[in-house]
């Protein structure tokens, strides 16, 4: 009894999460679809094609030298580790695509509870566990979130590492772990790249020295590496071709397809003509308002989670290419944003 009664907040707290993961799991899985959805046109059959290929010893990045860099050919696009993450669950599936859809689908659901977790675990050591089960639910339940499941998308464990990544960079003990986590993130989908220059505060703030700094970019650095190196060093073309096929497709597979490329191009890209230059010019809009960001980061004029959410909504806003999942990020990224402005004591970011 007295266990109980030291111990009501928490019990309350375990007794909620435990309720809300089970009708999180009752609205996710009433999306459930069967394989004919996903082959031949979702995503993910094409991921589970390259992981494949790459499970029975050949590169997936090769088949990208065979295009023009310009259209979309379903290439794989994504650093090895997660291709190498889908091999692994395709062979505990017994390699096969309706066994692999039902386990990756555990993962991306579990994925889905720890990002909300982890955006609870933010306010909670703010003691605003108010907000911050508001904020969770607002992750867990808003559209975009539901059709990154519904797709079976990988953003939501990129996201769920990206936050945990985020817990842990904001305690200087463990700091390391929260390189690590980044990493990983990257590695499952690379738009964390946008929230990188946040790594690199520590030492611009001097918070960190010059050697734990450079120790927690090495352990960032090897993980991203590591699952890389033999397919980097296979055809360094075609991966290099790969990672940056997300700078010069054309956004003609959207539904935006003015805008910038009439105003900055001239070249059309049904035609597959125009130089690299051309290609990118689209994305300057994007570059500007990204280096507008770390700007004001760097100069201390917003705080770091105000970064966050900056970072990721001026991708999804200004990117040629539209996709639902980007605004996937935007939302738990906002949420962690107004912790800085919710605490009664509202902190403000100091001058250099």
């Amino acid at each position: 009894m007295n266990f109980i009664k030291k111990n009501r907040t928490f019990i309350l707290e375990l007794i909620l999460l435990l309720i809300t993961i089970r009708i999180l799991h009752i609205v996710d899985y009433s999306m459930e679809k069967g394989p004919e959805y996903y082959s031949g046109q979702n995503d993910i059959y094409f991921e589970y094609e390259a992981a494949k290929e790459l499970q029975k010893g050949g590169n997936p990045y090769n088949r990208i030298l065979e295009g023009n860099m310009i259209e979309n050919d379903k290439y794989a696009t994504q650093l090895p580790l997660y291709f190498y993450t889908l091999s692994y669950i395709r062979q505990m599936s017994g390699n096969g695509f309706e066994e692999f859809l039902e386990n990756f689908r555990v993962i991306v659901f579990w994925s889905h509870v720890v990002g909300g977790v982890m955006i609870y675990l933010l306010f909670r050591e703010a003691n605003k566990k108010l907000y911050g089960y508001c904020a969770s639910l607002f992750f867990l339940f808003n559209v975009w979130s539901l059709n990154s499941f519904l797709n079976l998308k990988q953003d939501l464990p990129a996201i769920a590492l990206l936050l945990l990544s985020y817990f842990f960079f904001r305690k200087s003990k463990f700091r390391w772990l929260s390189y690590i986590l980044y990493g990983l993130s990257l590695g499952i989908k690379h738009i964390g790249v946008f929230i990188a220059p946040m790594y690199l505060m520590p030492l611009i703030h001097k918070q960190d020295s010059y050697k734990k700094f450079g120790i927690n970019v090495l352990l960032l650095f090897l993980t991203i590496f590591i699952p890389s190196a033999s397919l980097f060093f296979d055809n360094p073309a075609s991966f290099i071709n790969s990672m940056l096929f997300s700078l010069t497709r054309t956004p003609l597979d959207s539904e935006i397809t003015f805008g910038y490329n009439k105003l900055l191009t001239t070249y059309n890209p049904s035609f597959n003509t125009g130089t690299l230059y051309q290609q990118l010019l689209p994305r300057l809009p994007l570059l500007i308002s990204s280096l507008l960001c770390f700007l004001l980061l760097v100069l201390k004029r917003i705080p770091i989670s105000m970064y966050l959410f900056l970072s990721v909504l001026v991708f999804a806003t200004f990117n040629p290419i539209i996709f639902p999942q980007y605004f996937t990020w935007v939302t738990p990224l906002a949420s962690i944003c107004i912790l800085d402005y919710v605490q009664a004591d509202i902190r403000r970011v100091k001058k250099p």
